[in-house]
């Protein structure tokens, strides 16, 4: 919903919202098999899958609404730009996250791995 609601605010394409929500859905079906997967290998696989999504998404987002959020007003503009930082930072934190906590290699506990 999240990223609906800035490609909307953005005034992008169908296909583009649809395509951005794709690989949202991806990255978080490959997560979650990644979570829920006993297989060392697998897990870090899944993982490995998941995040390369998001970094898909991430550029997607920067690129591709970037370029469509350029014709707007300046209000909409800095709106977008405000919360796709905010997007970027706090999205690129879960990768990490995971791979430290328990999910991961352990290396933080459980409360580490929350505050994170």
């Amino acid at each position: 919903l999240l990223l609906l609601d800035i490609g909307l605010l953005v005034g992008a394409s169908q296909r583009d919202i649809g395509a951005l929500v794709g690989i949202d859905a991806f990255m978080i079906v490959t997560g979650l098999v990644a979570t829920l997967t006993k297989v060392v290998v697998a897990r870090y696989a899944f993982w490995t899958i998941s995040t390369i999504s998001m970094v898909f998404l991430l550029y997607y987002l920067v690129a591709v609404f970037g370029e469509t959020v350029s014709d707007a007003d300046e209000d909409t503009r800095s709106t977008f730009n405000a919360l796709r930082n905010i997007i970027l930072v706090t999205w690129a934190i879960y990768p990490v996250a995971w791979l430290v906590g328990t999910e991961g290699l352990a290396l933080t506990g459980l409360y580490g791995e929350t505050l994170l």
